[in-house]
C-alpha cells in the first residue's frame, strides 16, 4: 500500500508544479489572465471534442462492462442531487450552486485514476481495462454531458423550465456532444477503427490529447487567486465529503445490489473516489459559473486526495 500511495502522491505533486508554474508565469506576465476565454473556448470547441472522440472510439463495452458503467453513473446521479440539496440547505447564488454541483461528483478519474489502478493491480489488463470503460463512460461521458449543462443552466443567470431547455439545446448543437455520439458509433466498428491509412488520424488525436491536460492546468493556474480560504472552506468541505465519501458509498451499495464484487468492486470503488475533475474549471470559465471559486475547490480537493483516496483505499482492503 505504501508504494502504491508514494505513486499517488508523484502524480498529484506533478499536477502541483505545473499549476505552480502556469502561476509563476501570470505573476511574471508571460501569459494572462485575460486570454482566459480564449483558452477554456479552445478547450471546449476543438481540444475535448477531439478527445472525447478519441478515447470513446477506441474503448468499445460490453454489456458486463456496461452494468459497471451504469453503478458508476447512478451514484455520480445521485451525488449531483446530493450536492444541490446541501447547496440549496446553504443557500447559495445560482453561480455557486452549478460550481459546487460540477466539482463534487464526477471526478478525475484519468489525472489519477489510471497511476492508482496501475499500481493497485500490476500487469492486470481486466481491471485497467475495466476503468478505462468506467472512465470513459461511467465519468467521461457525464462530465462532457451533465456538467456543461449544468453550467449552462447556472451560469446564464436565468432559472426556470425554460432556461434548462435553453441550455440543453444550446448543448446538443456544441462540439463535445457531437464528438461524444461520434465516438460511441464508431466504437462499435473495431475493423474500421483499425484500417491502416486512418492510423495517422488517430495518432493526431493522440498528440491533441496529450495538450489535454497543460490547457486544463494553464486554465486552472490563471484562475486560481485563494482570495478568502474561510469562504471556500464550507465549498471544499462538501466537495470532498460528497467526492470520497458518499459517492464510493453509493458505487459500493450499487455493486453489492447488482451483485458486483471481487476486482470489479475494487476498481468501480476506486475510480468512483477520485477528487474532483479539473474539466470542471474549464466549463466553470467557459459557461460563467464561478470559475474562481471553481478552480479554488478543485486544487484543494485534488491536493487533499493524498489522504482521501488513502482512506477510501486502506477501508477497501483493509
Amino acid at each position: 500500500m505504501i508504494y502504491t500511495m508514494l505513486h499517488i502522491t508523484e502524480t498529484i505533486f506533478a499536477f502541483a508544479i505545473v499549476v505552480l508554474l502556469i502561476i509563476i508565469l501570470k505573476k511574471k506576465k508571460i501569459i494572462f489572465p485575460d486570454d482566459l476565454q480564449s483558452y477554456s473556448k479552445l478547450m471546449t470547441v476543438a481540444i475535448l471534442p477531439a478527445v472525447i472522440f478519441f478515447q470513446l472510439s477506441l474503448n468499445p463495452f460490453n454489456k458486463h462492462q456496461l452494468v459497471l458503467v451504469f453503478i458508476m453513473l447512478t451514484a455520480g446521479i445521485l451525488s449531483m442531487v446530493i450536492t444541490w440539496i446541501i447547496g440549496k440547505l446553504m443557500h447559495l447564488n445560482n453561480e455557486t450552486l452549478g460550481m459546487l454541483i460540477i466539482t463534487s461528483t464526477f471526478g478525475s478519474s484519468a489525472l489519477i485514476g489510471y497511476p492508482l489502478i496501475k499500481f493497485v493491480f500490476p500487469n492486470n489488463l481486466d481491471a485497467m481495462t475495466n476503468a478505462i470503460v468506467i472512465s470513459q463512460l461511467g465519468i467521461g461521458v457525464p462530465i462532457f454531458t451533465l456538467c456543461p449543462i449544468v453550467a449552462l443552466y447556472y451560469g446564464s443567470g436565468s432559472t426556470g423550465f425554460n432556461a434548462m431547455i435553453k441550455s440543453v439545446l444550446v448543448y446538443l448543437k456544441s462540439p463535445i456532444f457531437i464528438s461524444v455520439i461520434a465516438g460511441i458509433i464508431v466504437s462499435q466498428f473495431p475493423k474500421v477503427v483499425n484500417m491502416t491509412f486512418l492510423q495517422p488520424f488517430w495518432e493526431a488525436l493522440k498528440m491533441i490529447e496529450g495538450t489535454l491536460w497543460v490547457f486544463a492546468c494553464l486554465i486552472l493556474g490563471l484562475q486560481l487567486k485563494f482570495k478568502s480560504f474561510r469562504r471556500i472552506l464550507p465549498l471544499f468541505i462538501v466537495s470532498v465529503v460528497v467526492q470520497m465519501c458518499i459517492q464510493p458509498f453509493l458505487t459500493s451499495l450499487g455493486a453489492n445490489i447488482m451483485h458486483v464484487g471481487g476486482l470489479d468492486k475494487q476498481v468501480l470503488v476506486l475510480i468512483s473516489a477520485m477528487p474532483s475533475a479539473v474539466l470542471g474549471s474549464v466549463f466553470a470559465t467557459q459557461y460563467h459559473c464561478d470559475s474562481e471559486t471553481a478552480s479554488e475547490v478543485i486544487f484543494l480537493n485534488i491536493i487533499f486526495s493524498m489522504i482521501g483516496i488513502t482512506l477510501v483505499y486502506y477501508s477497501m482492503f483493509h
